[in-house]
């Protein structure tokens, strides 16, 4: 039996076979590697297993445990977009998940009634309405950088790594809390205060 974190459900469960296993590479200047697919015996979603065959370097899991994320008080479909954003980052990759980041950025300043100008225009007037804070409008700037370089086809400098595709997604995952997430925990607050000194609810 082979156990692990389920990246989809969170679960330590046991991951059943549901492929052969899969050979690729060993010729004189590649290292064999093996894969195969696994359902997660809880949540009943597909799972890869993969590594090398000589063993150097962990044993990985695709998506990678902890990648999923949810967005609570988000509208659906920029909470759509970012979850997408982290699912790519689950499997490496992180282009995708940089220039959807990037798509979030301007998906929730359009949300906000900020529709003209550029992206740059649209963070800028996101701090100047009161929307986002001083540092959060420079989380957002580099969020729209990262994604500039996939957007207008600028790969000189190479793919993004896990990590820094992960500090981009941070980012994002901030603006989302600052614009949306912590407004929303605001106002549940206040509405219970007043419901309890209404008399409404129990203190």
């Amino acid at each position: 039996m082979t156990s692990t974190t389920c990246g989809w459900c969170g679960r330590v469960a046991n991951m059943s076979p549901w492929s052969d296993t899969a050979y690729q590479g060993g010729g004189d200047f590649e290292r064999e590697t093996y894969s195969q697919a696994h359902r997660c015996d809880h949540c009943k979603q597909l799972l890869i297993r993969y590594g090398y065959m000589d063993e150097e370097g962990p044993e990985q899991w695709l998506p990678r445990a902890g990648a999923r994320k949810e967005f609570p008080d988000v509208p659906i479909e920029i909470a759509s977009l970012a979850m997408e954003a982290h699912d790519s980052l689950s499997v490496n990759a992180g282009r995708g998940a940089v220039i959807l980041a990037r798509a979030v950025i301007e998906a929730a300043a359009k949300d906000k009634g900020i529709t003209s100008g550029n992206l740059y225009t649209k963070i800028d007037q996101l701090y100047t309405s009161g929307l986002i804070r001083e540092h959060i409008k420079e989380a957002a700037h580099e969020v729209r950088l990262g994604g500039n370089d996939v957007a207008h086809g600028d790969i000189l400098s190479g793919p993004f790594s896990y990590e820094e595709t992960a500090e981009i997604l941070t980012l994002m995952d901030e603006v989302l809390l600052e614009v949306y997430q912590s407004p929303a925990r605001v106002e549940r607050a206040r509405q219970q205060r007043l419901n309890r000194q209404q008399g409404l609810v129990n203190p």
